[in-house]
């Protein structure tokens, strides 16, 4: 059944970075995924805090009846308020500005090209480099936040004793750190991209999403979140230190996030759904995986080194992330991009 719901959510997680690259232009389109992502990482932020006091006061059934309700909810607001956002490259353009009409083109109607549906089509664009690099990006600190919430209920109950609704009530520093992260990221995104921009004489290209507030983030904040997080648990220190590092950390990650998936959107404008989907199995397997081995790991070396070896990762990466600032255009040439 969690499979099952994983599927349904699945497509939200495509078709809405799709959806936004449909509707909003490209020097506006960082601050729109921002406010997207932002709904997607405040349920962090409430979820744990609702179902800790739900578990507490009724038992664990009383959250999957609450999601029942929301599903429900959410169904009705998709039959019903939902629209159709396609938008057809071959007539708009990569770029947003609707193509000056050919003096014998038709000016009521646009021909489509029917192909069959290949569901696994998407999966191809993970054999050009530049789209792999940025989704193990985001799978690395992705996945490291999911660990981190795996790893974190066992482990303040056995190192500080907390309960249920306590513990829930310690999401709210990762949940403020994703929802500030990400409306700070997808501002910065479309002014130093537009900035850029405006130096080229309009001409904006996908490596402008890679602004300065990157940089920090990758090389410093969330490796050494990482690191500051694991270790003062494994110690016994405060358990405040480790609240405001998991807050940093996602802080971090979605300085990572939000630019390498709007990186994606621009540089493949007209498949973003299928480009964002992609991307989305990289980082769900890495998050599956980095998930499923914390808590083995800190069962035998102690969640300092468990979090040690999730920082090291993405510091690795980040190595990565900077070479496509730096190449970045010359690699997606190379993939005809």
């Amino acid at each position: 059944m969690r499979i099952l719901q994983a599927v349904g959510i699945s497509s939200a997680w495509a078709i809405g970075a799709g959806s936004v690259a449909d509707v909003y232009e490209v020097h506006e389109r960082g601050n729109a995924l921002g406010i997207y992502f932002t709904g997607q990482f405040a349920g962090p932020l409430f979820g744990p805090i609702i179902g800790g006091y739900l578990v507490e006061r009724w038992g664990w059934r009383s959250v999957f009846w609450l999601l029942f309700v929301i599903g429900c909810l959410l169904l009705l607001l998709i039959i019903f308020a939902m629209e159709e956002t396609y938008r057809d490259e071959k007539v708009w353009g990569k770029h947003g500005g609707l193509k000056e009409k050919e003096p014998d083109e038709k000016s009521d109607e646009t021909a489509i090209d029917q192909k069959m549906i290949n569901p696994l089509a998407s999966l191809a664009l993970l054999r050009h480099p530049f789209v792999l690099i940025f989704a193990v990006a985001t799978g690395f600190a992705f996945g490291g936040m999911f660990a981190i919430e795996n790893m974190l209920p066992p482990l303040y109950t056995q190192t500080y004793g907390l309960s249920s609704g306590i513990i829930g009530l310690t999401f709210i520093s990762p949940g403020l750190g994703e929802v500030i992260g990400s409306l700070i990221s997808g501002r910065l995104s479309d002014y130093f991209l537009n900035r850029a921009r405006s130096k080229r004489h309009g001409v904006a290209i996908p490596e402008d999403r890679l602004a300065p507030n990157v940089w920090p983030a990758a090389f410093i904040l969330n490796p050494l979140s990482f690191f500051l997080w694991g270790w003062p648990v494994q110690f016994g220190w405060s358990v405040w230190v480790s609240i405001i590092m998991f807050g940093v950390q996602c802080f971090a990650m979605v300085q990572i996030f939000n630019p390498a998936m709007s990186y994606l959107v621009d540089a493949v404008s007209d498949r973003g759904a299928s480009v964002t989907a992609a991307a989305n199995l990289v980082r769900m397997i890495w998050s599956c995986v980095l998930s499923l081995i914390a808590n083995p790991m800190t069962a035998a070396v102690g969640p300092g080194w468990v979090t040690f070896f999730f920082g090291m990762l993405n510091l690795f990466w980040a190595f990565l992330l900077l070479l496509m600032k730096l190449k970045g255009e010359k690699i997606r040439k190379y993939s005809g991009y």
